[in-house]
């Protein structure tokens, strides 16, 4: 257990020696999948390594599409087919979401770099902080990383379980599947793409969410600052800092950016998730008595309740410490402060009172009562579905 404490502590000490924030390094993950800066301008063959991949993805996508053409009037096997492909679909839109925006989510993690160097400077209190924030980041990419290996491994044993009478996803192919050749084939090349579809939606879900997480972190730094007027933190002498409210304008500013940058993506997660939710409670229901078709769709509809649990988790905490700036400017030592400082202070007090909210579109913002609503429409969606069948 100590040897387990001392590794921990090390990777999370290791952010202060090598001076980058951990969402940069997350993103830097990216590359292996062709999403940086740059790519455009690399050799054609560079290219072609990135983007063969996303082509034998189209056509396993094909495979199954044609294999729901053949089952609408089986609801089993149609929701089978209809939770895979949704999934795949997903997981093709966010990469290339990355891809089409890489050079804003660039400029993004760039702009977090900058922040954590301004903030790794001002003492031991806000070091602390951050490797307590690095902590929770390097938690939530091992729990995504778990889930992955647990979603693929369920899928990838129930097919061998299966004495050669299924394959990992339902699909149609050109040729026959039940030679032993053709089942090897299709096997390996379908144990490929659940890898390959597991290690993007671990990895791109992640830098988003710990772009949501450093958020939260500039806005609990940002309170720290104003907890500390009076107390030691010396206001800049060519005017006063936080009375022209000049910090968290753009850290506000830059919350807007991010949170339009990520608008597309999380929409299609929120929408995708509840219908995924649904399709596997809804095929839960059809495989009583199959214990490893249990487990598949268990494990597949849990991966759906963390990703969107994740997005509401550091949502609902980017609106909490934005408001707790309030808290700071009132409980800070304003006494010691200038008539002129005191005034502006109260403007900013004012200011802060409004939180900042992560909302799609203006339509739902990303907080745990969303959390609840998504999983309220997923029931019901499931409810009429049983109903209809019944």
């Amino acid at each position: 257990m100590q040897s387990v404490r001392r590794r921990i502590d090390r990777l999370v000490r290791g952010d202060l020696v090598s001076r980058v924030v951990f969402v940069k390094e997350s993103f830097a993950l990216l590359r292996v999948l062709g999403v940086y800066r740059g790519v455009r301008e690399s050799p054609f063959f560079h290219r072609m390594v990135y983007y063969v991949p996303d082509v034998f993805f189209v056509l396993q996508i094909a495979t199954i599409v044609w294999d729901l053409a053949g089952v609408l009037d089986d609801i089993g096997l149609f929701g089978d087919d209809m939770c895979i492909l949704t999934g795949l679909v997903l997981t093709l839109v966010k990469k290339w979401h990355c891809i089409v925006n890489i050079e804003p989510l660039d400029e993004c993690v760039e702009q977090f770099q900058l922040y954590f160097e301004h903030y790794m400077n001002h003492g031991e209190q806000f070091v602390d902080r951050i490797r307590r924030q690095k902590l929770n980041e390097v938690a939530l990419l091992f729990l995504s990383r778990v889930l992955g290996v647990v979603l693929g491994g369920t899928l990838i044993l129930h097919a061998l379980l299966s004495n050669g009478e299924s394959l990992i996803l339902r699909a149609r192919y050109p040729f026959s599947t039940a030679t032993p050749l053709g089942y090897g084939f299709v096997f390996l090349c379908q144990a490929f793409l659940v890898s390959y579809v597991l290690f993007n939606v671990v990895h791109i879900d992640t830098v988003g969410a710990q772009m949501l997480s450093q958020m939260s972190l500039l806005f609990h730094l940002h309170r720290m600052e104003f907890e500390a007027i009076g107390e030691g933190l010396q206001l800049p002498p060519d005017g006063p800092l936080y009375g022209d409210d000049a910090i968290r304008s753009r850290i506000h500013g830059f919350g807007d950016r991010l949170k339009r940058l990520y608008e597309p993506n999380i929409m299609a997660q929120f929408v995708c998730s509840m219908l995924i939710i649904c399709l596997t409670a809804f095929e839960l229901m059809f495989s009583k008595g199959d214990l490893m078709q249990m487990f598949r769709f268990g494990a597949y509809m849990v991966t759906g309740f963390f990703q969107i649990f994740v997005w509401s988790f550091f949502g609902n905490r980017i609106t909490a410490t934005s408001t707790s700036i309030h808290e700071a400017t009132s409980t800070c030592n304003w006494i010691v402060l200038d008539d002129r400082l005191k005034k502006d202070l109260r403007f900013t007090m004012m200011r802060a009172q409004k939180p900042f909210v992560i909302d799609v579109y203006w339509l739902f913002p990303l907080t745990y009562e969303t959390f609840i609503a998504i999983l309220s429409r997923s029931y019901s969606m499931f409810t009429l579905l049983r109903t209809m069948i019944e």
